[in-house]
């Protein structure tokens, strides 16, 4: 049976970025209360990261208290995939209280990401918080390649630490999945399907995300054969791939019903991570998406839980 759940952006766009640790344990009877019981949770940097852990007992009881089970952590620190390697180790040692944090709360997947590359940015990087809170997503991202600047050397601290992580993860009999971004090091199924097969980790997958895949220019039903058996989580939000906005679902051009088709075929039975935001109407975006994933799923014989 699929699940569908809610990742962490309703928290970010509620109480900003960044926000306290009380603001993240208030979210989560307010998730409960808008009728989701599957949550992600992030630990946004390492001052929420280092509060989320030393209070991890009691995210575990509220989570409990409120009916909410938080199945996916994400350690967010780009310093993770950083070409120093003291800066890494440094990272590295972060992860290792998020894992803990994960076993706490019974999550089944640790996530990370790639970011973006060490380049000069002009402008806006691609992908990233804004200043108040929310996500910006840039059409473009103009750059100058620093003197001496080496791909190689940045793909390798990428495998490096994806193997790190998920050796870590492994410890805790946690998948550890990562997510493609547009503009970041993993932002498509091939470089998703040369990651995975260079970490050589049985426990090291993809996190699978509509939005990224849709303004990458991927058809999002082929991904999903593509990375078969590879991916441990869904994040679904619509998409117009003019620019890399995350539209609730049935605003943008994925084909739904192909895409749950497939998902039936291949005998998907995870989470389904609603990754929206940045609406006028959240709440109720949220809810038409449940929705009309419902009625989609109803036509197609498939069973979801909400």
């Amino acid at each position: 049976m699929m699940k569908i759940g809610i990742a962490y952006l309703y928290t970010i766009f509620r109480y900003g970025y960044p926000h306290s640790i009380e603001d993240a344990l208030k979210s989560i009877p307010e998730i409960r209360r808008l009728g989701f019981q599957f949550l992600e949770m992030e630990g946004l940097g390492a001052p929420l990261l280092r509060a989320l852990y030393e209070r991890r007992e009691l995210v575990a009881k509220i989570a409990a208290d409120s009916g909410v089970h938080i199945h996916n952590f994400c350690v967010v620190d780009p310093d993770l995939v950083s070409i120093d390697d003291g800066m890494q180790a440094r990272a590295l040692d972060s992860f290792k209280m998020g894992a803990e944090i994960a076993a706490v709360l019974g999550c089944e997947t640790l996530h990370v990401a790639s970011y973006a590359p060490p380049v000069e940015y002009l402008d806006a990087k691609p992908y990233q918080l804004g200043a108040k809170g929310g996500y910006a997503f840039s059409n473009g991202a103009r750059m100058r390649i620093p003197e001496g600047f080496d791909w190689n050397r940045v793909w390798a601290a990428l495998v490096r630490s994806c193997r790190a992580c998920a050796d870590i993860a492994a410890t805790y009999g946690k998948t550890l999945i990562i997510e493609p971004r547009v503009g970041e090091v993993i932002c498509s199924v091939d470089s998703l399907l040369r990651l995975i097969e260079q970490v050589d980790r049985p426990n090291f997958k993809a996190n699978f995300d509509t939005g990224h895949f849709c303004a990458q220019r991927e058809n999002v039903a082929l991904a999903l054969l593509k990375l078969r058996g590879r991916f441990a989580n869904i994040h679904l939000s619509d998409n117009n791939p003019i620019d890399t906005r995350h539209l609730p679902i049935g605003e943008g051009v994925i084909d739904w019903p192909e895409f749950f088709r497939v998902l039936k075929l291949i005998g998907y039975d995870g989470y389904l991570g609603l990754d929206f935001g940045m609406t006028e109407s959240l709440v109720d975006d949220y809810r038409a998406s449940v929705e009309r994933i419902q009625t989609i799923a109803a036509e197609l014989q498939i069973c979801v839980e909400v």
